[in-house]
């Protein structure tokens, strides 16, 4: 059943249920609930029998490590009916890319710019984690690549506004199939430093959209000390109180704690200690309805979960496990990884191949991999051959560098690599195309030496050559003094990655990714810009107009597909405030839609500008829509865009902010 936060707390009957059971709980029981206990892998007798005492004293709120969904349902049924008041246990753990389906890396997905294509994989995560006995899943977490470290497979791009859609779409996916999902801010800022790139407006922009268009169930920052823990705490502060968030806020249990025991923090809500927080409230230095809240609020999210069920037998409370097919598992992993990827560059148009191809020659160790595509994750993955092949695409392969040890990345030219580079070249030139695939080097979103000497030399051998990126972060190499014509970004896509790549290929599926951050070049300079990315189509956008609407103003454009192919754009919405000379700031990503188009077809985009894009929050939580003059950009990228102008009055700014109904509606600035 689906995971509602909000209807939760509307709930009579939820209410009457924690009311009852704060009333009749001990301390015990209620510090308790907030007591996790990490399962021991293998598990001895003697710390079996220790945690069966526990549940049976309600000292355990929630487990973490639970292998399998039978062994889940074994502790439930302890805490249920042996436990004085049976409340149900919470079971959780990572899902990140998934378990026996693995989708596309974050990074990858983030590409997609497809919100629905992502909540279903989500689903697939969620279906997956419940045959594990999973009901709570610690995620997703928000990165961004300066913070998610060198690879950049585990961020959300660079974007707030993009970051907090696919935030949203996979809380509504998790929580859709459901399990309850955690919204992890701790790495957007720096968890030591006193300033960072990020703020704590920006993790509260992120979590407000999950909490308004998903029921979000868990917010987590609980890892960060210092200025950073002073400034998140300041800003979610708010959501504390009467009317605000409903579910857990897991940096609360570490605020007990650290009353408690005078810690400071920074260790994570898993590390809370159940005696000291009985001792506190004992001794008056946690006052009980402050723990009542912290327990009220996991109360309601396992009643969300359906963990309490009304006929008070063991299956009701343990939810509906039925599952999706595999196939329907895979299908899901399949469409995420199509649309993950990013057309860089095609001209003169080398994709998708067709009867001009010719001969394909495949090149480089990357198109027989099997592994790289799950990103640390077991298993196999469709490799690039094994998707062409599947689809009867004829092709020669050579392997154009000399095999390294698994997990060696291609770095520095060895003495072998020349044999490979000669033999491949050789090939390179009997053939009419060439598709190189290349994984990560040893600098991740950089070519290493080796590649880039294959690279160079199948170049001078045939210049119909295509460059498939398989590694975490994309890139556009320079070689002798000019880019290449055809460059495919696919990144690490999981499960399908193979046939999702040979499918894009052909033009069985046209590429409809974007670009979540913008690449430099080697001096610096941006050389692809935020939200590029090309489709088989050839797309425009022209007659950027504004109409007024009450609190909002409609931007539209009309997009145009004047290409060969039918295809998948999505056309972005930027705003920059601007002052009265017209020198704008920069230009920050405030909407975007998906649009398909037939060739030659044409169709009115339209955003509607509403206090969301326009205002800001402050410090300490409250949402400000100033006055002022502003850009306003509706485009295909960050700089391929038209623009025009509007003002936002006072009194459109208060409407806008709820104050006072609108006096004047926005009106185009001369």
């Amino acid at each position: 059943m689906p995971v509602d936060m909000p209807r939760a707390l509307r709930s009579a009957e939820c209410d009457r249920l924690v009311t009852d059971l704060l009333n009749h709980m001990t301390v015990e029981e209620k510090a308790g609930q907030l007591g996790v206990h990490h399962l021991n892998e293998p598990a001895d007798r003697s710390s079996g029998d220790a945690l069966v005492r526990q549940l049976k004293n309600g000292r355990v709120g929630m487990i973490r490590g639970i292998a399998s969904s039978e062994q889940a349902d074994a502790l439930q049924k302890v805490a249920i009916e042996r436990s004085r008041l049976g409340i149900p246990l919470l079971f959780a753990d990572d899902t990140g890319t998934g378990f026996q389906t693995v989708l596309p890396t974050h990074f990858a997905s983030a590409c997609s710019w497809d919100m629905a294509a992502i909540e279903q994989a989500e689903r697939v995560v969620a279906s997956e984690a419940a045959m594990r006995g999973i009901n709570w899943a610690l995620s997703p977490e928000i990165l961004f690549t300066d913070t998610a470290g060198p690879d950049g497979s585990h961020s959300f791009g660079d974007d707030i506004h993009l970051a907090a859609e696919i935030a949203a779409a996979r809380v509504r996916g998790l929580q859709g199939n459901g399990i309850l999902a955690s919204l992890d801010l701790s790495g957007i800022m720096p968890r030591h430093a006193p300033n960072g790139s990020r703020t704590a407006t920006d993790a509260l922009a992120i979590a407000q959209r999950a909490i308004e268009t998903a029921g979000l169930g868990v917010i987590a920052f609980d890892k960060l000390t210092g200025h950073a823990r002073t400034a998140m705490d300041n800003a979610f502060a708010f959501l504390r109180g009467p009317g605000g968030f409903s579910g857990i806020i897991l940096s609360e249990w570490e605020r007990l704690l650290g009353s408690a025991d005078g810690s400071v923090g920074g260790t994570g809500f898993e590390d809370i200690s159940v005696d000291a927080l009985i001792a506190a409230v004992q001794t008056g230095r946690i006052v009980k309805s402050r723990l009542d809240d912290a327990v009220a609020r996991i109360l309601r999210a396992k009643f969300a979960l359906g963990l309490f069920g009304s006929a008070l037998g063991i299956q009701s409370r343990l939810g509906d496990r039925r599952l999706s097919t595999p196939a329907h598992n895979r299908e899901a992993a399949l469409t995420l990884a199509k649309r993950s990827m990013v057309l860089i560059r095609n001209s003169p148009a080398l994709l998708p191949l067709d009867v001009d191809s010719g001969d394909i020659l495949v090149v480089g160790t990357a198109a027989a991999d099997r592994r790289e595509a799950l990103d640390g994750k077991a298993g196999v993955a469709a490799s690039v051959i094994d998707g062409l092949e599947q689809l009867g695409i004829p092709h020669k392969y050579a392997a154009g560098l000399a095999l390294r040890e698994e997990g060696t990345k291609y770095e520095g030219l060895v003495e072998a690599d020349k044999i490979a580079i000669a033999m491949a070249s050789e090939a390179a030139k009997r053939s009419r195309t060439v598709i190189l695939v290349l994984g990560d080097s040893d600098r991740p979103g950089q070519i290493g030496a080796a590649q880039m000497a294959l690279l160079q030399s199948l170049r001078r051998a045939n210049d119909r050559l295509i460059l498939v990126s398989t590694g975490g972060l994309p890139v556009d190499p320079v070689v002798g003094d000019a880019p290449l014509d055809c460059i495919l970004h696919a990144g690490r896509l999981g499960s399908m990655s193979g046939h999702a790549i040979a499918e894009v290929l052909t033009g069985e599926s046209g590429p409809s990714g974007k670009l979540p951050i913008a690449v430099r070049g080697a001096g610096g300079e941006i050389a692809l810009p935020f939200g590029h990315g090309l489709t088989y189509g050839d797309f425009d956008v022209s007659n950027i107009r504004i109409e007024m609407s009450g609190r909002t103003a409609d931007a539209t454009v009309t997009l145009t597909n004047r290409g060969r192919f039918d295809g998948t754009e999505t056309v972005q919405l930027y705003l920059a405030r601007s002052d009265e000379r017209g020198r704008a700031g920069v230009p920050r990503l405030a909407g975007f839609q998906r649009v398909s188009l037939r060739t030659g077809e044409r169709q009115d985009v339209t955003f509607a500008i509403a206090a969301a894009a326009i205002g800001r929050h402050l410090t300490d939580g409250r949402f400000s829509v100033e006055p002022g003059y502003f850009e306003v950009g509706i485009g295909l990228s960050s700089t391929a865009m038209l623009n025009t102008h509007l003002i936002v009055t006072p009194d459109v700014a208060r409407g806008m902010a709820g104050l006072s109904p609108t006096v004047a509606p926005f009106r185009r600035r001369a």
